[in-house]
C-alpha cells in the first residue's frame, strides 16, 4: 500500500484545522482555565486516534463483506485502500464511494465555511460601529469553528483519493460531535459563567463621622504591707503612676471618617447602597493579562490587606466587604450581566500590557456600556506605562488628563492633599480618562498596590496610610458611580 506524503498544502491544512479547534475550544468558553484546555485537548487527539483504529476496522470489514466474488473472476483487489468498479453511491458511511464523500460537498463545506469566517474575521476589531458590533456578538464565537469547517471542507474537495476524502469526513465529524459534546458537558459552567456583582444593601454616607467616647469610672488599687512580714518589701513600685506609652504602631489608628457609621449612599441602615442586595460585598477584583507581573501584590500580604483596612475604618461594613481578593482574565470580565458587573476592576503590571482586540472590546463596553471602571498601577519601570496608557486611550476613545487635587475622588470620605507615591515609575501625577462626567479610568503612576504589602515596600508608615486612603477613596468612588447608575436603570 502506498503512504501519502506529508505535502506543505497538507501540512498547513492540518495546521490551521488544529489551531481552528483549539481556539474554538477556548472562544466558547472563555472561563475554563488553560490547563483544563489541555486536558481536554489530549482527550481529544486519544479519542480520534481510536476513532481512525475503529473506523479503519469496520470499512475494511464492510468491503469484505460486500466484495464481489464470482467463478470466472478474481476476487477484486482494493488499490491504494479502495475497491475499484463495483460500488457507486449509497449512504453507508463505511463505503468509500458514499455520494457525499465526492468533491462536491466538500467544496459546498468550504465554501460556507470560508464565508462564515471571513464575515466573523471582519467584524473582529476594537472600534467597530454599533450595526457590525451586534452582528459580531451572533457571529464572532463561530470564527474558529467555521475556519475548522472551511479547511475540512478545502481538504476533502483537494483530495483525489476517496479513501482520503473518508477519513478527512470522518475526522471532521469526529471534531465537531467532540465540540458539541464539550458544549453541552459545560453547558453549567457556561451559564453559571454569566456572573452577577451585587452591591452590599444598606444607606451608608461619605461624610465624617463622629466617633463616641465613654466616661468609664477608674478604681485605684492599694497594697497594704504588713511591716512584720518575714518578706521584706523594699521600694514597691509605684503601680498607679506608671507612665504607658504607645509607639506609632500601637497608636490609635481613627482619622476623620471613621467611627460608628458605614460607608455607601443610600437610605437604608448600615453601610452599604441603596442598589444592593442581601448577601452583596465589596469585592476587589484583579485582571490577568500578559505581563507576568500582573500577580504582584496579589491576595494575602497583599491587597487584601486593603479590604482588611475599609473594615477597620468603618466596622459597619463588617460582612459586607468580602474575605479575599479575588483575579479573572479580561474574557471572565465579559461574561458578567450587564446591569450586574463590578463596578471596580484593578489592572496592574511593570512589563507591558497588551490586550488582544477581543480583550479591547470587553474592556470598551465594560466602562461605557456597563458603567465600570478601572484602576491602573505601574508596577516597575517596564513597559507597562506607555502601553496601558495607549491602550486606555484607544479603548476610552478620549486622551488622559491629570486629574486635580481637589478633585471628588481625592475627597471622599477621606481628604488627600497630595498624591502618596511609593516609587515614580510613571511620574507623580495621576491620570484619568472621563467618560459622561465620571472617572472611567484612574491611574496610578507610583505603584500604589506596594504600599498595601505587609512590610509597605519599606516606605513610612505615614505614606502608606495615605495609599490605602486613596485606595478606599477609589473604591467609593467607583461604587457609588455604579450604584447612582443602576438605579437609573430600575424601570
Amino acid at each position: 500500500m502506498r503512504r501519502s506524503r506529508l505535502t506543505p498544502l497538507r501540512a498547513a491544512l492540518l495546521t490551521a484545522f488544529y489551531v481552528g479547534v483549539w481556539r474554538a475550544l477556548v472562544s466558547f468558553l472563555p472561563g475554563v482555565p488553560l490547563v483544563a484546555l489541555a486536558g481536554w485537548v489530549i482527550v481529544y487527539v486519544v479519542g480520534l486516534m481510536w476513532a481512525i483504529y475503529l473506523f479503519d476496522r469496520a470499512t475494511k470489514r464492510y468491503e469484505a463483506r460486500v466484495a464481489v466474488v464470482d467463478g470466472y473472476t478474481r476476487p477484486q483487489v482494493p488499490v491504494s485502500g479502495e475497491t475499484v468498479g463495483v460500488r457507486r453511491g449509497g449512504w453507508n458511511p463505511f463505503d468509500v464511494t458514499a455520494a457525499y464523500y465526492g468533491p462536491q460537498p466538500g467544496l459546498a463545506l468550504f465554501l460556507f465555511g470560508g464565508l462564515l469566517f471571513a464575515a466573523a474575521l471582519g467584524t473582529n476589531y476594537p472600534n467597530a460601529p454599533a450595526d457590525i458590533a451586534r452582528v459580531n456578538k451572533l457571529i464572532g464565537p463561530f470564527m474558529f469553528p467555521a475556519l475548522v469547517l472551511a479547511t475540512a471542507g478545502l481538504a476533502t474537495a483537494a483530495a483525489r483519493s476517496q479513501r482520503v476524502r473518508q477519513s478527512l469526513s470522518m475526522v471532521a465529524v469526529y471534531s465537531l460531535l467532540f465540540g458539541l459534546l464539550y458544549v453541552l458537558m459545560h453547558l453549567e459552567s457556561r451559564a453559571s459563567g454569566e456572573q452577577e456583582y451585587d452591591l452590599p444593601p444598606g444607606g451608608g454616607n461619605d461624610s465624617p463621622q463622629a466617633m463616641s467616647v465613654k466616661v468609664q469610672k477608674v478604681i485605684r488599687k492599694k497594697f497594704v504591707i504588713n511591716p512584720y512580714s518575714n518578706v521584706s518589701f523594699a521600694a514597691p513600685p509605684p503601680i498607679d503612676s506608671i507612665d504607658v506609652k504607645l509607639n506609632e504602631e500601637t497608636a490609635n489608628r481613627y482619622q476623620v471618617g471613621m467611627g460608628d457609621g458605614g460607608l455607601g449612599q443610600g437610605d437604608g441602615d448600615g453601610g452599604g447602597f441603596g442598589s444592593g442586595k442581601d448577601g452583596g460585598k465589596i469585592r476587589f477584583i484583579r485582571l490577568r493579562h500578559s505581563d507576568k507581573s500582573w500577580d504582584k501584590n496579589f491576595g494575602i500580604g497583599g491587597d487584601k490587606n486593603l479590604l482588611t483596612e475599609l473594615v477597620v475604618r468603618f466596622p459597619k461594613m463588617n460582612g459586607k466587604v468580602a474575605e479575599e481578593t479575588e483575579s479573572m482574565d479580561v474574557a471572565t470580565l465579559g461574561t458578567f450581566k450587564q446591569k450586574a458587573s463590578p463596578p471596580l476592576v484593578y489592572i496592574g503590571g511593570a512589563g507591558t500590557f497588551a490586550p488582544s482586540a477581543a480583550d479591547k472590546r470587553v474592556l470598551k463596553a465594560y466602562i461605557t456600556e456597563r458603567h465600570g471602571m478601572i484602576l491602573g498601577d505601574t508596577l516597575g519601570n517596564g513597559g507597562f506605562h506607555g502601553n496601558f496608557i495607549a491602550a486606555m486611550n484607544e479603548i476610552t476613545g478620549t486622551t488622559a488628563v491629570t486629574i486635580p487635587r481637589d478633585d471628588l475622588i481625592h475627597r471622599r470620605p477621606f481628604d488627600i492633599p497630595q498624591l502618596p507615591i511609593v516609587v515614580a515609575h510613571g511620574g507623580t501625577s495621576p491620570l484619568g480618562w472621563k467618560i459622561d462626567g465620571r472617572w472611567a479610568v484612574y491611574y496610578h503612576p507610583g505603584a500604589l498596590s506596594d504600599a498595601w504589602r505587609d512590610d509597605r515596600a519599606g516606605i513610612k508608615k505615614a505614606i502608606a496610610d495615605q495609599c490605602y486612603l486613596l485606595g478606599i477613596n477609589i473604591i467609593y468612588y467607583a461604587h457609588r458611580e455604579h450604584n447612582e447608575w443602576r438605579r437609573s436603570q430600575q424601570p
